[in-house]
């Protein structure tokens, strides 16, 4: 069956149609389009149903932000964009027998165990436990975690808000920094720096620790700059925010025991992933205390860009 699949953020918007192939999804059709263009979701959508020659009769949508559970399939208001998606009105508007509206991170998480070698590479490459308990999670518009488990032969998705959990000091360098972001957020929390304007956030508090004034910049700026080494305060934020990425990966592995790996996705980390080696992220991930010998044997896998939550979007209507 074939099926309309999208992937809601609080940027951008992907559209796509979903067959089924070899126990995946090819994408067909695909469109990404800026959110802000648009008044609401029905009007993003529209635009694009009017280029399909052929309709499916279902579709699943993968949103942003906590998704109200419903008899019709599910309602949500996006928590940085403010739309309303209601399954019931997917159904009306477009003639579908069956619509699904869940959380992205939950249909990212689902396609972990569908997505082949070319959809990621191994930061951490230790052997996953079979079956074992997989989470995901990733800086973009905001931070999204969840996890599947594997029970009764087939996945179950455990969704989670951890971008909403209190963010954690590392070192006495975070700790600073902290200190700084507390004077205009208590308690941060994780998305308040992990994310794309958690980035402006952090470089921010980096300028501070310097006593310097900061500049009236982008996210893309700061990524660029750091990347590009022409802004030493730049760079510096990148590293702290792959270091506190780092502590969140390590707790989500813990609150999950997620045995068969973390998975690091979202629309911040692909630009800046190629300061993963200078950065502490290994060493944050496993001090945990005690429990730092146990986090030694998770495996982490950083996913490339692409879709894969239009591939979770599908495998939800398997179920």
């Amino acid at each position: 069956m074939t099926r309309i699949v999208a992937d809601i953020g609080g940027t951008n918007a992907r559209f796509a149609v979903a067959h089924p192939r070899d126990g995946g999804y090819r994408l067909e059709h695909i469109q990404v389009v800026n959110c802000a263009k648009y008044p609401d979701f029905y009007s993003a959508l529209g635009q694009w149903v009017e280029t399909l020659e052929e309709r499916p009769r279902a579709a699943c949508i993968a949103v942003a932000g906590p998704v109200e559970a419903t008899p019709q399939g599910g309602r949500v208001t996006m928590t940085n964009l403010g739309w309303d998606i209601r399954a019931e009105k997917l159904c009306s508007d477009l003639g579908l027998d069956r619509a699904r509206v869940v959380n992205d991170f939950a249909a990212l998480a689902l396609s972990l165990p569908r997505l082949t070698g070319e959809d990621k590479w191994a930061l951490r490459d230790v052997p996953p436990q079979h079956n074992g308990c997989m989470a995901v999670l990733g800086p973009g518009t905001g931070l999204g975690v969840a996890a599947i488990i594997h029970e009764a032969g087939r996945y179950r998705v455990v969704p989670g808000e951890g971008g909403h959990a209190n963010l954690s000091a590392g070192s006495e360098r975070e700790l600073e920094l902290l200190q700084i972001l507390a004077r205009t957020q208590l308690p941060v929390y994780n998305e308040y720096v992990l994310s794309g304007g958690g980035l402006v956030n952090l470089y921010r508090a980096v300028c501070a620790l310097h006593g310097r004034q900061p500049e009236e910049l982008t996210p893309p700026d700061v990524s660029g700059r750091g990347l590009d080494g022409s802004d030493p305060l730049c760079r510096e934020t990148l590293i702290d925010f792959l270091n506190f990425l780092g502590s969140a990966a390590g707790d989500a592995a813990l609150y999950y025991v997620a045995r068969g790996g973390i998975f690091l996705g979202g629309g911040v980390l692909p630009r800046i992933e190629s300061l993963l080696p200078e950065s502490e992220f290994e060493q944050r991930f496993v001090t945990k205390g005690r429990l730092g010998d146990w986090l030694q044997g998770v495996r982490v896998e950083v996913l490339k860009a692409g879709y894969p939550a239009l591939i979770g979007a599908a495998a939800w209507l398997e179920y």
